[in-house]
């Protein structure tokens, strides 16, 4: 082991040896000497504990900032909201002179060019030549993301790896930029330590949100909203026989300005609005399966799906969709049934800050 470096677990091959050679003594064993068989079944049982020891000690090390990398280093930043900058591709635009040929000619969208025949740029567009002269402006990007894209500077001579009729030159006319490589993992490690460290609290909606749902088990689903100035308005989907005033107490109190949210922001809590729907969902299917408790069940998923995410557009055919999974082989929706406050039954938007709730029956198509 590295004795330079911090470990979780501190282990040395000759101790685990004696240590199992003396258990196997204890035991009732015979007298391990070296070479002989049974020393070699115990060395092959040391390589396995090692190997054990090594991948928990990694394990534990690779969750930690100081010796994390690659991907263990990427899941540490992300649990801290820091994600590592990944690469990305230069930007830049091009002046293609054109002769009158008469003929209309396309250079079709992902059309390579290049200054010096090592970086490729790609047109991202179609560019028509109408078969006149004069010039015509196209925007084209790197073909392979990081910095180097950047090296295409304004006035420099391209040419296309593809012959094209009419054009006579193509000259770059916004150097390249917006290129960058992807981050380091010692350049990513300090900016983790920087900020992806400090102190959050909320004022990002998420974490309002988050607040809601810790507030109170009754919490189905909370949103928070941008009101006026500096007000942010929580919406809250609450459960069947929850307190609402209790909820919403509960919810206001999360939301400290002491230790939690920000001093200047005001937050008033309010249930979300209820929009109904009336479904009446007739079905018939094949008799080798229990249809009526697979119906069942997918009507159960899908107002789970619509009625308890605030903001969730109405959309009837999520629920036809999760009924021909279940094997119904005809649905339909039968008399009395009305869309979002009585309207047609098809998709509906609703406010952000209300909620669809409605009744399904089902009924076996005779």
């Amino acid at each position: 082991m590295d004795d330079t470096e911090l470990h979780y677990l501190t282990y040395e091959p000759d101790e685990i040896m004696a240590a199992m050679m003396e258990a196997y003594a204890e035991a009732g064993g015979s007298v391990v000497r070296a070479g002989d068989e049974k020393e070699m079944l115990l060395r092959g049982v040391q390589s396995v504990i090692m190997q054990a020891f090594a991948g928990i000690d990694n394990a534990l090390r690779m969750d930690t900032l100081r010796y994390a990398v690659g991907e263990y280093l990427d899941v540490y930043g992300e649990k801290r909201n820091c994600i590592r900058i990944q690469a990305k591709k230069a930007a830049a635009t091009v002046t293609i002179t054109k002769s009158a040929t008469g003929v209309s000619v396309t250079i079709p969208a992902g059309s390579a060019l290049t200054q010096d025949g090592q970086l490729l740029y790609v047109t991202d567009a179609d560019v028509t030549l109408d078969g006149t002269a004069g010039t015509v402006s196209a925007d084209i990007t790197a073909e392979d993301a990081g910095a180097k894209g950047n090296s295409l500077q304004a006035g420099a001579n391209m040419q296309f790896l593809n012959e094209f009729q009419g054009v006579v030159s193509v000259v770059c006319s916004a150097a390249a930029s917006g290129g960058n490589d992807r981050e380091e993992d010692e350049a990513y490690r300090e900016r983790i330590r920087l900020y992806g460290l400090s102190a959050v609290t909320t004022g990002p909606s998420e974490l309002y949100e988050r607040l809601a749902r810790e507030a109170s088990s009754d919490v189905i689903d909370a949103k928070a909203l941008h009101g006026d100035d500096l007000d942010v308005d929580i919406y809250l989907i609450l459960k069947t026989g929850a307190v609402a005033a209790t909820v919403k107490a509960a919810v206001a109190a999360a939301c400290d300005p002491k230790s939690v949210r920000p001093l200047n922001d005001h937050v008033t809590v309010y249930e979300a609005t209820n929009k109904t729907y009336t479904l009446v969902v007739q079905y018939s299917g094949p008799d080798t399966i229990d249809l009526d408790t697979a119906v069942a069940a997918a009507v159960d998923k899908y107002q789970a799906w619509q009625d308890n995410i605030i903001g969730q557009p109405f959309n009837p055919d999520m629920l036809k969709a999760y009924l021909y999974q279940a094997g119904c082989t005809l649905v339909t929706f039968g008399s009395g049934s009305s869309g979002i406050d009585g309207g047609n039954v098809e998709y509906t938007e609703i406010a952000a800050s209300a909620r669809c709730k409605g009744t399904i029956t089902t009924a076996v198509i005779a």
